[in-house]
Parts: structure tokens; sequence; C-alpha cells
């Protein structure tokens, strides 16, 4: 198994998992947007761990930056455990896992604080390789299709209130997700390659009637790795999503467009292990409403190891 080319490929693909959500109209995680997107070889395993700190500090009418003077603190610290097993050289099977840590401050109050923490959505994810980067091949695609299970608690309460959807750990909602890459290298080595990744989550509504809107991923991107073990990965991530609704009644300030740039670097430790730093940073906002708070900084750490 090419460890290089499993950690090139960490992070690359785009998917939502509900709970670090780009709006902070969601609770959970983004599993898709973690998804490592590397094929895994027959009967092997891949153990991928990210952890992500994630800020919701930015407040935007449309497209438009406004300044925030509630003193509002929101950010959610969330791992994400990956295991991939390959089935056959065509087909894997991918298993997440979240848990997710949400905080919020608004003023200086005890009282204007909430937390929730716990086990967030977990993701099930087929995966078919017909072609991949090889002697006799530059190119590489790939498909998917899985399901977001609502795994932990979607009903937190602090001080004996239900706290908010953005607040629970679980989305509480299962979601039916497809998901697609293309990648082409530039040589046989692979060294060079540039790639596009999308996905689209449809999802249902939970007990409390409660829907996060469908969403949109699609990245484009490139990756380079040296003979000293260092990768480095360069990506522009489109995201959208439709309102949330509860009782089929569209939630205002919820649901919009975003962009982001997303570097990262990698090392390869041995043949079996890798670690993996990445940061999302802000590039564009058009956001239904007319507030809505929305990512001011993100960053991941990752580990991978091959069973």
């Amino acid at each position: 198994m090419n460890i290089i080319k499993i950690i090139t490929f960490t992070g690359l693909a785009s998917f939502s998992f509900n709970g670090v959500s780009a709006t902070c109209s969601c609770a959970g995680v983004p599993l898709l947007n973690s998804m490592n997107t590397a094929s895994v070889d027959k009967n092997q395993w891949l153990l991928n761990v990210t952890y992500e700190h994630h800020e919701m500090n930015k407040l935007y009418s449309g497209s438009d930056e406004v300044n925030d003077e509630t003193n509002r603190k929101r950010e959610t610290d969330s791992t994400i455990i990956q295991v991939d097993y390959g089935i056959n050289k065509d087909w894997s099977v991918s298993a997440m896992l979240s848990y997710i840590d949400h905080y919020r401050e608004i003023g200086s109050s005890s009282n204007s604080r909430s937390a929730a923490s716990g086990i967030g959505d977990g993701l099930v994810l087929l995966k078919y390789t017909p072609q991949q980067i090889d002697l006799f091949s530059k190119w590489e695609y790939a498909f998917g299709a899985g399901v977001k299970i609502p795994v932990g608690e979607d009903n937190a309460t602090q001080n004996g209130v239900s706290l908010s959807e953005d607040m629970q750990p679980s989305s509480g909602s299962y979601s039916a997700l497809v998901w697609g890459y293309l990648g082409y290298a530039f040589d046989q080595s692979a060294q060079t390659q540039v790639f596009m990744s999308s996905n689209y989550s449809l999802n249902q509504d939970n007990d409390r009637n409660y829907t996060n809107g469908n969403e949109f991923n699609i990245d484009i991107g490139g990756s380079y790795t040296t003979v000293q073990n260092w990768g480095f990965v360069a990506q522009l991530r489109y995201r959208t999503t439709k309102a949330d609704e509860r009782n089929s009644n569209a939630i205002p300030n919820t649901g919009g467009e975003w962009v982001d740039f997303i570097p990262s670097v990698q090392y390869r430790i041995n043949d079996k292990s890798a670690v993996n730093l990445g940061v999302r940073i802000p590039l564009y906002r058009n956001l239904d409403g007319a507030l809505q708070f929305t990512t001011s900084s993100a960053a991941t750490l990752s580990f991978s190891y091959a069973l």
C-alpha cells in the first residue's frame, strides 16, 4: 500500500457530516469534508483520526460582513475516526464516527454560556474505484453512495432547557449521500496531481421535525509529494445549502453559499503512518436571510495508519 498516495488524498473529498458546519444552523460534523478519498487495496485496512477546531464568529448579511456588537463566541471541537477496508481491487467501504464538543457564549454573563458534548453522527460509504493511477493510467476516478446515521444525542439540555439545533452533538436525522472523485497524475510516479471531488447530501427530518438543508459540495485542487516524505495540497471548496426547515417551514437566516481555500501539508512518518495539518481560509460568502453567523477559521490535524 502506497502510504504517500493515501496521505496525499487525505481530506481532499468533500462530504457533509453535519457538525462543524459553515453555518451555525447545523449540528454535528461535516463528515464527508473529512473523508479520505484514497482507494484501499484488497483486504487492507486504513485508520484515520482527525481533530478539527472550528470557530464561527463572522456575521454576514448576504455577501457583506457585518460588525458583531454582541461579543458572541462560538466554537466547535470535533474528533472524527474513519476506518477503510478494501473488499477487492475495485470496491471498498468507509465508516466514520464523530465526537463533538460545542461551546457558545454571548456577552460576559455566565447565563449566556451554553455547551454540549458527546458522540455525533456516523457515516457508512461504499466506494467503487474502477480506475486507479498506476503504470498504465494517469487517471483515477471513483464513485460512492452511503448514509449518515444519527448515532449520538440530539436532545441535549442545559438547566432543564433543550439546546438549539446547532448545539446538539448529533443532528438526529438520517441522510442519503452520493459522492464522486476524479484525479489526474502528470506522470506515473503521481508526484503532481490535480483532482475534483463532489458530493450531495439529501437530509431527512429528526424527531423534532427539524431538517437540515440539502447540501452540495465540490472541491478542485492539486497535490504535490516530494521524495523527502513531504506532501502539499491546495484546494478550493464551493459549498451550497438550502435553508433548514421545521415542520416544512424554512428557518430564517439559514442556507447560502460558501467558498473556502484549504491548504494542507502532510509528512510521512514511515511506510505505514503519516500526519496531516490543514487550515480553512474563508474567501466568499453569500448567505440567506438578514443576518447569519458563519466560519471565521478552522484547522485540522490528522493521523493515518495503514494496517
